[in-house]
């Protein structure tokens, strides 16, 4: 069914038909005038050339005219003194009237009836010119034969004269006419161009009518692709939030299960449950990974950053010892949350596919080499471009959902950095980042963090969801912290102010629906001395709100949580806290 702008494009296009057929006549008619004119203006040339012609040989008939009328008055003379010196004469003026035959025979050459004519002429002149040349020897006056051929010459002279003038004529006349013509001729071409111009007017006109009417679409088009983008964002920042929320009290709840089972039977089953969730988990995590980098919502925050507490992170996400990390003193210049998103997925997908993952890292030319390699079933040469693609998976029952790949490369062309593989079936597969290098940062112990972290340490909790409160408090006193819950900035402030003071904040950044989180742990801050460090744990992966974490200095972790690294995370906040101490 047509839409209600159908009938006006209709028009529109039936207009642009119209005005094309008439600029392609006006065209058309331009281009026939043109050739007109040009075939005007050549017989012009010719009736101008026809007209030259003829005068000059009327100019050549009169010559010989004089010629024959010298001859002829020099043999009367001769005739009468028998003066010798006179032949000379006589004889050069037969010569000149003989070459202006020629030159007029050549001008005229073309023409029939004055060709026939100067044969004639020339007949007639050569009998008379022998007629004088027997008055001359024999010194007597003309005969009247030899009169009359003179008498039919002068006639036959006359006739060629008529036919010259009226070649003239001919030629004038035609000449006139042309001229007539192409007057007419300019004049309509004058018409046709200002037909032609108001044609081209009305052309552009059009145009710029399409050209106002396609920018305010495409206007209207970007528009509406921005509110798209914004709504996505904002769809995004919710859907990160409120679906991270269960997500991350269900991990927290497994892990306190997962302490106080006590049959075999029991602890499989919460086992088997983690792997579930922890599959779920990253599921989620990587569609809205994905959906975040199609949307363009992620920034980069590059600094110099040390390697090893990214290594040791992607060693606490597998505790059963599948991932062997090589430590390094290396520092990078990248962002170190994308850096190990892309470091863990790569491993992640090692683990799948090859039981387990080495990961080492050395420097070459001012870049770090981090390798990622497993023992694996490898990939075929022909599949090593396409394990990239959105979705693709190899092998029909391979598990998840075929993002963890595309996610890296996003990621690394989004932090310019370099992947490569090298593979092949039956010897594994190599995963290679290369980094740019930094030395901005002094050489870097490796150290790894013991699971004693949280021992006798006073932490504050808080969040404002029940659930997950309960459930982390669980966490940080199974992972031995002495621990108050909190539901909001007032309940934490009051627990302060009656005399607990915490060594740690562990705060949930979205309270009560607003970002409030880090103005609570200032004020928490500020009654406490010295201050504790800070955790911030969120659901919101929106730029505004990690950058607003990266500016704050704080540790944060991005929810849903494991153990591992929230026991990383305060060891490092803690230690910092000591050092500074």
């Amino acid at each position: 069914m047509a839409g209600p702008d159908a009938p006006q494009a209709n028009r529109a296009l039936g207009a642009e038909t119209i005005l094309s057929i008439a600029l392609a006549a006006v065209s058309l008619l331009v281009i026939s005038m043109g050739g007109l004119l040009w075939s005007g203006e050549r017989q012009q040339r010719y009736e101008a050339e026809v007209v030259a012609r003829v005068r000059a040989a009327r100019t050549e008939l009169a010559l010989v005219s004089q010629a024959q009328h010298d001859a002829e008055s020099i043999g009367a003379r001769f005739a009468a003194t028998g003066d010798a010196a006179l032949m000379g004469d006589y004889e050069a003026a037969k010569a000149a009237a003989r070459n202006h035959f020629e030159r007029l025979a050549r001008i005229v050459d073309g023409d029939a009836e004055a060709t026939a004519l100067i044969s004639n002429l020339v007949r007639l002149l050569e009998q008379r010119f022998e007629a004088l040349d027997a008055e001359t020897a024999a010194r007597t006056p003309g005969r009247r034969s030899a009169l009359s051929v003179y008498t039919v010459f002068r006639e036959q002279s006359a006739a060629l004269y008529t036919l010259l003038n009226g070649r003239i004529d001919e030629a004038r006349n035609a000449e006139n006419q042309t001229r007539v013509q192409l007057s007419i001729l300019a004049v309509t071409l004058a018409a046709l161009a200002l037909i032609g111009s108001g044609l081209a007017i009305l052309a552009l006109r059009r145009e710029r009518q399409q050209w106002r009417l396609a920018h305010a679409a495409a206007e209207d088009a970007r528009a509406k692709a921005a509110a798209s983008d914004i709504a996505k964002t904002r769809f995004l920042a919710v859907a990160s939030h409120d679906m991270r929320q269960p997500l991350h009290a269900l991990t927290l709840y497994l892990t306190a299960l997962e302490r106080r089972v006590e049959t075999e039977e029991a602890r499989d089953i919460v086992a088997k449950m983690d792997r579930a969730v922890q599959s779920m988990i990253g599921m989620f995590a990587s569609l809205l990974d994905l959906a975040r980098l199609q949307a363009g919502v992620i920034t980069p925050d590059i600094v110099d950053a040390p390697l090893q507490p990214i290594f040791d992170s992607v060693a606490a996400q597998h505790p059963d010892g599948k991932v062997d990390v090589t430590p390094t003193p290396l520092a990078v210049h990248s962002d170190p949350q994308l850096l190990e998103r892309v470091i863990s997925n790569l491993v992640a997908n090692a683990v799948k596919h090859g039981g387990s993952a080495r990961v080492q890292a050395h420097a070459e030319n001012r870049h770090v080499i981090v390798t990622v390699a497993d023992e694996g079933p490898g990939i075929a040469p022909e599949d090593q471009e396409r394990i990239f693609n959105e979705f693709e998976r190899l092998g029909a029952k391979s598990e998840g959902l075929g993002l963890g790949l595309t996610i890296v490369r996003r990621v690394a062309e989004l932090l310019n950095i370099e992947v490569t593989l090298e593979s092949a079936l039956g010897r594994g597969s190599r995963f290679m980042l290369r980094i740019p290098l930094t030395t901005a940062l002094a050489v870097i112990k490796p150290q790894r963090i013991g699971n004693d972290a949280l021992d006798g340490v006073r932490v504050l909790a808080m969040d404002d969801d029940a659930l997950a409160r309960e459930a982390i408090a669980g966490l940080l006193g199974d992972l031995g912290a002495e621990v108050r819950a909190c539901a909001d900035g007032e309940e934490a402030e009051a627990v302060v102010q009656q005399g607990y003071k915490p060594q740690l904040l562990v705060l949930d950044l979205r309270i009560d629906g607003e970002l409030r989180g880090l103005d609570i742990a200032t004020r928490l801050r500020a009654l406490l001395s010295p201050a504790p460090p800070v955790i911030m744990i969120t659901g919101d992966t929106e730029q505004q709100t990690l950058e607003a974490l990266r500016a704050s200095g704080h540790a944060w972790l991005i929810k849903p949580i494991n153990p591992a690294n929230l026991s990383s995370a305060a060891a490092v906040q803690l230690g910092a806290a000591q050092a500074q101490a």
